[in-house]
């Protein structure tokens, strides 16, 4: 008897005495700097943001955000990358926020006397060249990148998206186009759309497009070139639309962003079917996805966690134990891995294992700059089942 009790007040005493240190900070790293293009005649000021996990993931590479209207659009997107991030609902990735100087110029196919009181247009094969030429080189050689490039614009960055998208598709692989200024000189870019998604050519790319509580020829424009998008039969093309009333024209970006990003993932991400196979039929997946958008695709970690959980729902321990351990090793510093590590020793009776991955994830929590008040109550109700454990085994007599 005064055994147990020993061990109660111990075990007690252990649990109280956990200490938690406070280690906040801003997640990733944002960098300003510039370019100078001879395609454009003038240097270009870059807003650059780092993934949280690229200076400790030394041989990790990361797709790349293109983002247009960059002094506009930098923060908010920034903010709801990280916030999916920390949910495993979208990629980490580099943000390369480019800055306007001649905004109108840049991103209209077409010269258009009638708008020059807003600005001389038609520069955007120009500014074609210089993202094609100059910046992806720059960037490429700067920074760690898999090959996997998306383009972001709104109102008439977004007309310069979709431009992109039917002039030159190699460049980007993902296309985000928020509330398109297609009405541009009397929807001068139809006839070549239209002849760009009626070829029966392969076309490996996604897009995702919005329009806010717009009218007129800004709607109308949208709903034409949607009818496009849902009588196209291109090999590998996939797109989302979003007709959303409740926003208005200068909230589409900020409000579509989310969903653009979450689609885009789910756009590369397995099926649950091919998740219920197993390892082999995930990497096999994304070879497939290397192959098709011509990019180096690895395994994501939460397509490789959700596989250990089917199997640990299968009652496979020793499946989901190697499953998850799989995921340690490629993200050694992720305190999820080691979370998910514990379930399956946990699962599988052993308590011991799971309560060095808890007290492991907790301690990597803390470097990986997450929030981590789930594995302080995971840590302390294991090691109230360990002492309960401990206090119904049978005594040992002397």
């Amino acid at each position: 008897m005064y055994q147990k009790l020993a061990c109660v007040f111990i075990g007690a005493l252990f649990i109280l005495s956990l200490s938690f240190p406070v280690n906040a900070k801003v997640r990733g790293e944002a960098v300003v700097t510039t370019i100078k293009s001879e395609v454009l005649s003038e240097t270009r000021e870059l807003l650059i943001h780092l993934p949280n996990n690229y200076s400790r993931y030394k041989n990790t590479t990361y797709p790349v955000l293109y983002l247009l209207d960059g002094q506009r659009n930098f923060a908010h997107t920034v903010g709801t990358l990280d916030l999916l991030n920390q949910s495993g609902m979208a990629q980490e990735m580099i943000v390369i926020g480019i800055t306007n100087t001649e905004r109108t110029r840049d991103f209209t196919p077409t010269y258009d006397e009638g708008y020059n009181q807003w600005g001389i247009s038609g520069g955007a094969d120009n500014f074609l060249d210089f993202l094609e030429k100059e910046l992806k080189p720059f960037v490429k050689a700067n920074y760690r990148t898999n090959n996997y490039t998306i383009i972001s614009g709104h109102s008439l960055s977004a007309l310069f998206t979709l431009y992109a998208l039917q002039e030159r598709p190699e460049l980007f692989q993902a296309y985000f186009a928020f509330s398109p200024s297609l009405w541009w000189h009397e929807e001068v870019i139809f006839p070549e759309a239209k002849a760009f998604f009626a070829s029966d050519n392969e076309l490996n790319k996604y897009l995702y497009i919005n329009m806010g509580n717009e009218d007129g020829n800004m709607l109308s424009a949208y709903e034409r070139y949607t009818e496009l998008l849902n009588c196209s039969k291109r090999k590998g093309f996939t797109f989302d639309s979003e007709l959303d009333t409740s926003e208005s024209h200068n909230t589409t970006a900020l409000a579509g962003m989310s969903l653009a990003l979450q689609k885009q993932l789910n756009s590369l991400r397995p099926t649950g079917t091919i998740i219920q196979e197993g390892i082999p039929a995930v990497e096999q997946h994304y070879k497939d996805l290397s192959a098709k958008y011509a990019f180096e695709a690895k395994p994501e970690y939460k397509a490789v966690n959700h596989a250990g959980y089917a199997a640990l729902n299968k009652q496979d321990f020793d499946s989901a134990i190697a499953i998850f351990k799989k995921n340690v090793t490629r993200f050694p510093n992720k305190s999820d891995a080691y979370d998910s590590l514990a379930d399956g020793y946990e699962a599988n009776g052993d308590l011991a294992r799971a309560l060095e991955m808890r007290e492991k994830a907790l301690a990597m929590s803390y470097e990986e700059n997450v929030e981590n008040g789930a594995y302080k109550t995971r840590l302390v109700n294991l090691r109230k089942k360990l002492i309960k454990a401990q206090t119904n085994r049978p005594l040992v007599p002397y």
